[in-house]
């Protein structure tokens, strides 16, 4: 990914980060929230900055719940109520309803010090209101289309820790995650808004909710991250593990492929190696963890990065256009690759 970050920038986050000691304070959150804005919007995508209420909650030197419920909760409360306790399950439902919200966001400060201070180091190097319009609009104005939807950045309960959603109105970031850093959140933000502006169309496609509808999924938004940031193919995929996967391509789509028209239980397999899926057994096996769990994504990008070798520079964008089974008959990927020794 390239790093938009200064280099000195990042040393300095360090050693903020790295040597203080001392508690957050009153004033600290104040100071560092201070320019955050509530929420972002272009158009009729919205990034809603709940982090901000949730530590300015506890900025009078009391816990203000009245600043959860009406700053935090209300705003977001489709997000907490239709999507959060459904993914955690039913026996944790209640963490996500207002009387168990007040509960773990009044010892969020004390609970947290040391990684809060981690995550608050970003808001010194990165001006997210900057950051966000400028994806927001990027993905708008390099795609041609209008997303709709809305994400949700805040800290999730200990152990809760969530990147994803349930609907292009229920997306959240949880700034606890490992994504949340000034190296990543660049690469990210671009691929997971991505998925807000293609989702609805991969909604209404036939074969949008089968293993061929993932792949390209997550194929296209690797690779508009790609186009966007004007990433190496190293950058774009997984560095020196990149050439593992060049390296079995072959074997990849002649096992996957069975399974690109099926959905639900019967796609297991493909959605295990799509990341959406863990209850059987992968199909490409011997491979570092983390590319088990995005062998579709590589696989993906080729579909696109071969149809685009057929097509022309920007024909990447046919895919918000043509039906993805068309787009992928047409790509020529199967025969390129059945082709090679």
């Amino acid at each position: 990914m390239k790093n938009l970050i200064p280099t000195w920038v990042l040393l300095i986050v360090f050693v903020i980060t790295g040597c203080s000691s001392k508690k957050l304070t009153h004033k600290d959150l104040s100071t560092k929230l201070r320019t955050v804005d509530d929420s972002i919007r272009v158009g009729d995508m919205t990034i809603r900055n709940a982090f901000k209420q949730q530590l300015l909650a506890h900025s009078g030197g009391t816990f203000d719940s009245l600043v959860i419920r009406d700053k935090v909760y209300r705003p977001n409360r489709y997000v907490f109520d239709n999507c959060l306790g459904m993914i955690f399950g039913d026996e944790n439902g209640e963490k996500f309803q207002p009387p168990g919200i007040y509960e773990w966001n009044r010892t969020l400060l004390t609970e947290n010090d040391s990684l809060l201070k981690v995550r608050l180091a970003v808001l010194d190097s990165v001006n997210i209101n900057e950051l966000f319009t400028q994806h927001l609009t990027a993905v708008q104005e390099l795609t041609g289309q209008k997303g709709h939807g809305s994400w949700m950045v805040y800290f999730g309960p200990k152990n809760f820790q969530i990147f994803g959603g349930c609907d292009n109105h229920a997306m959240i970031l949880d700034m606890f995650g490992d994504a949340w850093n000034t190296k990543d959140i660049n690469e990210v933000f671009a691929h997971e808004i991505e998925h807000l502006v293609f989702g609805p169309i991969l909604g209404k496609d036939p074969h949008g909710d089968t293993g061929l509808g993932v792949t390209l999924d997550e194929g296209l938004a690797v690779y508009f991250t790609y186009t966007y940031l004007n990433q190496s193919l190293d950058e774009a995929l997984y560095g020196k593990n990149t050439q593992l996967l060049y390296d079995r391509e072959k074997e990849i789509l002649q096992k996957l492929e069975p399974y690109f028209y099926k959905s639900g239980d019967e796609a297991c397999p493909i959605f295990l190696h799509c990341g959406r899926d863990s209850k059987c057994a992968p199909l490409i096996d011997g491979l570092p963890e983390r590319l088990t769990g995005e062998v579709c994504y590589f696989l993906g990008f080729r579909i696109i990065e071969q149809y685009v070798a057929k097509h022309g520079r920007d024909s990447w964008k046919d895919l918000y256009k043509i039906p993805i089974k068309e787009f992928y008959e047409k790509s020529g990927y199967r025969e390129y690759i059945i082709s090679k020794p």
